[in-house]
């Protein structure tokens, strides 16, 4: 009996201890890929993007064909009922055709931004991982998340500021 009270307390003292450690664990959160390309360096670089003439030259041209097919949809709405078969089917295929052409070109405007979007993750890759090392020795942190895995996220407990802050005053 006595052994067996033995074996409980020591349970208990043990269950008692892994609380009061667990609850000193600090534990933060952080959105890496939010945090780089929310720098200025990476706004600038996206920006540098954006005002391309290649880039502006594309994204001009994506607005004229939607804005073309556009006009094809409300044509072949006004007066459709007045063409042939015939005239139906080819207006369809020049539709098919600008359609497609406008989904190109806005594949290849995706294409331009992620891979601006890539050079700009494998350069300030390093010098974010550099500063949120500090972050962590600084404030003594056990285990910092991914925040888009947390449920909730107190903003307190949110790094992502403060690394694009540090990131911003480190250039």
């Amino acid at each position: 009996m006595l052994k067996n009270v033995k074996i409980i307390a020591v349970l208990l003292a043990g269950i008692m201890l892994s609380g009061a450690a667990v609850a000193q664990t600090k534990v933060a959160v952080l959105n890496l890929q939010a945090a780089i390309m929310s720098t200025e360096a990476a706004k600038s670089k996206v920006n540098a993007l954006k005002t391309s003439s290649e880039y502006s030259k594309l994204q001009s041209s994506a607005e004229s064909i939607r804005a073309e097919v556009q006009k094809m949809a409300e044509d072949a709405q006004k007066n459709g009922v007045t063409w042939s078969d015939e005239q139906k089917a080819e207006h369809q295929r020049k539709m098919n055709f600008k359609r497609s052409d406008f989904e190109t070109a806005v594949k290849k405007l995706r294409s331009m931004e992620a891979q601006v979007g890539q050079e700009i993750q494998k350069t300030m890759a390093p010098k974010a991982k550099a500063a949120l090392e500090a972050m962590i020795e600084e404030q003594k942190l056990d285990l910092v998340l991914d925040s888009t895995a947390a449920y909730y996220v107190s903003p307190n407990a949110d790094l992502t500021a403060a690394l694009i802050k540090r990131m911003n005053a480190a250039k």
